[in-house]
């Protein structure tokens, strides 16, 4: 696991792979990983579980339905079932790049 500061003083590019790493490595990471892109969707986005706009921000068109109720199951204070989260692991890497912005902000 890199540890977040690690993650904070690397270029974006490497703090989007360390990013990556966590996600895959820890059903934590991953969940904040959700929630962090899931906020920063569009209120229309996130209450119809879709992408409407292509401003490189929030869950691309194949993902946003499904991240998106992970994210609302999330919130809930619900995990997610072994089956969500494998879904999760291998959907969530696509987003580390965001993720490193976010982190970077």
């Amino acid at each position: 696991m890199h540890k977040t500061q690690d993650i904070l003083d690397a270029t974006l590019n490497n703090a989007a792979s360390m990013i990556k790493d966590n996600i895959l490595a820890d059903s934590i990471w991953m969940a904040r990983g959700i929630l962090a892109i899931y906020d920063r969707q569009t209120e229309d986005e996130q209450n119809n579980e879709t992408t409407r706009y292509h401003n490189g921000v929030g869950f691309g068109a194949v993902d946003a339905n499904i991240l998106s109720s992970f994210a609302k199951q999330l919130q809930k204070g619900r995990s997610l079932s072994p089956k969500q989260t494998q879904i999760a692991h291998k959907n969530m890497p696509k987003y580390c790049q965001q993720l490193a912005r976010i982190a970077k902000n």
